[in-house]
């Protein structure tokens, strides 16, 4: 045996055990920053964005990659050093003790590496629900068995209204709960007497921004289509629901011009591909504010401010309406992003602080919006859709809103003649043919993608039961589900 091959059967199994450490202490890192900065994680939403890469890291608030790099790269590094130091010791200490004693620790120390990447895994995959993503294929095609494809319903135009589509980040009902809160945080949107559902609820699928936005403009989930199929890899940036028919393309088909403003980058999770796939004719995020001349310093970590944004949606609303054209405009705010919110100079002026502030300056901005619309005169031809995109994660009011029996994000429907709700429940996917209808269109049963409409007083309604079999087999595999991802010119 010659020196090198000797010197790697020695080396050989002290690097597998060190590898086993660090992978076992980084595997705990990662599920304490989670939580630390989102709270509970959610493996559809990991495996989602996991497809972006480094275009993710360059799109992201920078705080959260510089809490991913201290909590998930340097906390690992020093916690295995500090592994190393204390193993050195404890094979100094060793060297005095018995034979029988150092045959034990040499058994031990084998098995110890191997059962810290047992329980990290296993840890992981408990919080993070991996068994039930795993097993999701062999679970019943819920979608495959309820979507109903929006080419196949007949779209009537009774009186088409513009659009104003507003989504709200985290933003929850449980905000005007002045028992929970003392106040109502959502005062200035509560004011506005909006017709609302009660019971907006959360299904898998829909609990983070671009999902959301899928779910409520395209009846669908985002599920599946992930760096760990390798059917898929790569479609979910190539060609984003490509196959798929959303409420921008059957707007874009009545003649509407659809346009999205957002705080955030708009390349951030691949919302570029969705708007530019989805006949958005126009999108403006922060690099457009920047090229605009908004300086950088003007900024959040996520991008533009909502006040600002607003300020200039009321620009874009005039030169809309001065066009003639039938239009949607779709805004996106930012303010109230987790962890921990981000407060404008605005709006520390104007008194508010803390998170809960941010809240209510949030929600004064927009509120401020729509009574522009209104004292504008825009509400004669143009309806109005305030929605949380899903329910907040782990913010400093978090403690507060779980004392609540439910959780429902906050919904309101302004019009000047406002049609009554057909029932009290709503899911991100009833979203699209209950837009539809409240701005103006009439769909013979109210049923389009896995949604049921709100307002159709003469719809069919949704089964008993809905929500606990979303819940248990909405995120299993579905070939039909995945055909609206297949890029057509990969089937040649």
């Amino acid at each position: 045996m010659n020196l090198s091959s000797h010197t790697f059967k020695s080396t050989a199994p002290r690097l597998m055990r060190s590898s086993m450490y660090l992978l076992g202490i980084f595997l705990f890192c990662f599920s304490y920053w989670l939580h630390r900065s989102f709270g509970k994680p959610d493996i559809e939403q990991i495996t989602y964005h996991m497809n972006f890469g480094m275009e993710l890291m360059n799109t992201v608030d920078p705080a959260v990659t510089r809490r991913f790099v201290r909590w998930c790269i340097v906390a690992p590094l020093i916690f295995f050093a500090l592994l190393c130091y204390m193993e050195r010791r404890g094979r100094r200490v060793l060297a005095r003790r018995s034979q029988r004693c150092r045959t034990i620790c040499s058994r031990l120390n084998k098995w110890v590496p191997l059962a810290v990447v047992f329980s990290a895994t296993m840890f992981w995959m408990c919080d993070v629900s991996a068994f039930k993503y795993i097993t999701s294929d062999f679970g019943p095609d819920y979608f495959g068995a309820n979507y109903v494809p929006p080419k196949s319903v007949p779209l009537v135009a009774t009186k088409p209204k513009n659009l104003i589509l507003i989504y709200v980040e985290s933003l929850e009902q449980g905000y005007t709960d002045r028992k929970v809160f003392g106040r109502d945080l959502l005062a200035p949107l509560t004011a506005l007497h909006g017709t609302n559902f009660p019971s907006y609820e959360q299904v898998p699928g829909t609990g983070w921004t671009i999902a959301a936005i899928v779910a409520t403009q395209c009846g669908v989930p985002l599920e599946r289509v992930t760096v760990f199929d390798p059917n898929t890899q790569g479609q979910v940036i190539n060609s984003f629901l490509k196959n798929a028919v959303c409420l921008p393309d059957l707007l874009a088909e009545q003649g509407y011009r659809n346009v999205f403003m957002g705080g955030a980058s708009t390349s951030f999770a691949g919302k570029d591909k969705f708007l530019s796939q989805h006949h958005y004719h126009e999108a403006y995020g922060r690099e457009e504010w920047l090229k605009s001349g908004v300086p950088e310093s003007a900024l959040n970590g996520w991008g533009l401010y909502d006040g600002d944004l607003f300020s200039r949606a009321k620009t874009k609303l005039r030169e809309l309406s001065a066009s003639g054209q039938k239009f949607n405009l779709t805004l996106l705010t930012v303010d109230t992003h987790e962890p921990e919110g981000y407060l404008s100079h605005n709006c520390a002026q104007r008194g508010f602080n803390g998170f809960d502030g941010v809240i209510s300056c949030t929600a004064a901005e927009v509120a401020d919006f729509v009574r522009y619309a209104k004292d504008n005169g825009y509400l004669e031809d143009t309806n109005i859709v305030i929605l949380g995109d899903h329910l907040s994660r782990k913010n400093p009011l978090t403690d507060q809103l779980t004392q609540r029996p439910d959780r429902t994000i906050f919904n309101s429907f302004i019009a000047k003649d406002a049609p009554l709700p057909n029932r009290t429940q709503l899911l991100h996917f009833d979203l699209m043919p209950t837009i539809l209808e409240f701005t103006g269109f009439s769909l013979a049963d109210g049923r389009m993608g896995l949604g049921y409409s709100g307002f159709n007083q003469h719809a069919l309604q949704p089964p008993p039961g809905r929500f606990a079999e979303m819940d248990k087999s909405l995120m299993n595999h579905s070939d039909q589900y995945m055909a609206l991802w297949s890029d057509p010119e990969s089937d040649h």
